[in-house]
């Protein structure tokens, strides 16, 4: 899904120094200025560009975070958009690991919800579709899916039932007739062309 401007507490740790506290805080203001440029980067199709500026915000986060914090798995996440923006693909596998394994255990069910959604575009962009639905569809039971189009106007979260499939793959759920068309003009086009090909070429006969 888009990256969206965040912002985070700063969190200093009991018995700092001023100047430590002081320090870190500074860190904090700094990752967060780094995560929302990092997002205008993104939307902008600055994609590597995305990629350097949330490595940076993460590292600065990390001084006050765990990795296994949901704060870090924010910058995650956003790392592993821009790395799938950007066809680094598996960069992007590595990154999304790490963020659903922590927005799964922790924190809100939309975050989880919108790493699955991730997680199941980069299987298509791998040709892995069984895969792709199987993960979005792990949020059904607390009716945690997102809509398949990333630009998805109401960003609301589904059960299955309330979601329609794409007719031919049946991979990825919409909500809405134009979040499907808009998805399929922008993204999920060709993965899917070229999925249903090689699914139907499979299927013929051998010639004798």
């Amino acid at each position: 899904m888009p990256p969206k401007v965040v912002h985070h507490m700063n969190t200093a740790h009991p018995g700092m120094s001023a100047n430590e506290t002081k320090a870190l805080l500074a860190a904090n203001t700094e990752a967060v200025q780094l995560s929302n440029a990092a997002g205008a980067a993104y939307r902008a199709g600055r994609f590597e560009e995305s990629i350097q500026l949330n490595r940076e915000a993460l590292k600065l986060k990390l001084k006050a975070y765990p990795e296994g914090s949901t704060q870090a798995a924010i910058s995650i996440n956003a790392l592993g958009e821009a790395l799938l923006a950007a066809g680094r693909l598996q960069e992007a596998d590595q990154a999304f690991a790490k963020a659903i394994a922590v927005r799964e255990r922790a924190g809100p069910g939309q975050d989880a919800a919108a790493t699955r959604e991730n997680i199941g575009a980069l299987r298509e962009a791998q040709g892995r579709f069984d895969e792709a639905r199987e993960v979005r569809a792990r949020g059904d039971t607390k009716s945690q899916i997102l809509c398949g189009n990333e630009n998805c106007p109401t960003n609301k979260m589904y059960a299955l039932k309330g979601l329609q499939a794409c007719g031919a793959c049946k991979s990825v759920f919409y909500c809405t007739k134009e979040c499907q068309k808009q998805d399929w003009s922008k993204r999920h086009k060709p993965l899917c062309k070229a999925h249903c090909a090689k699914a139907q070429t499979g299927n013929q006969p051998a010639t004798p």
